[in-house]
């Protein structure tokens, strides 16, 4: 999918947040108990440091400037946002040694990039302004530091 220059940085990390998902999913039907906890607490350690801020940036940028819109998604943003919420609260219990909300975790985290990907960054791209989009690439640089 042809992706705008400023939103490459974010579907770059949505391709890995894809990768993340379907090894959480594949870990926890393992049953192995162990690859869970690992993985677990892989997630739980990474979670503030690379998820959280890739949340708090999309809602800081994106989902805030498609809310100021008259006509923009704010029932799609505020399902994002819930979803995001949902996300550290599982992360949290991941890190607390909690491994039965791992598959639970990675179809949320799955889903939620997919309906990033398929249906709020085609409306950013139609929506947001240049100027605007150039804003959340600058915003994703400066995260990354």
């Amino acid at each position: 999918m042809k992706r705008s220059q400023q939103l490459h940085p974010l579907s770059m990390e949505h391709h890995l947040s894809l990768a993340l998902a379907n090894k959480a999913i594949k870990a926890a039907r393992s049953g192995d108990e162990v690859a869970m906890q690992q993985l677990s607490k892989e997630i739980a350690a990474d979670f503030p440091t690379r998820w959280d801020k890739h949340f708090q940036n999309e809602e800081t940028t994106i989902f805030s400037m498609l809310e100021a819109q008259h006509d923009g998604p704010a029932n799609m943003t505020a399902e994002l946002r819930r979803q995001h919420d949902e996300m550290r609260k599982m992360a949290t219990q991941l890190g607390a040694g909690d491994t039965s909300v791992l598959e639970d975790f990675g179809i949320l985290l799955r889903d939620h990039t997919r309906m990033e990907e398929r249906e709020l960054f085609p409306i950013a791209e139609e929506k947001l302004t240049r100027r605007q989009l150039d804003e959340v690439l600058e915003q994703t640089q400066s995260a990354e530091d």
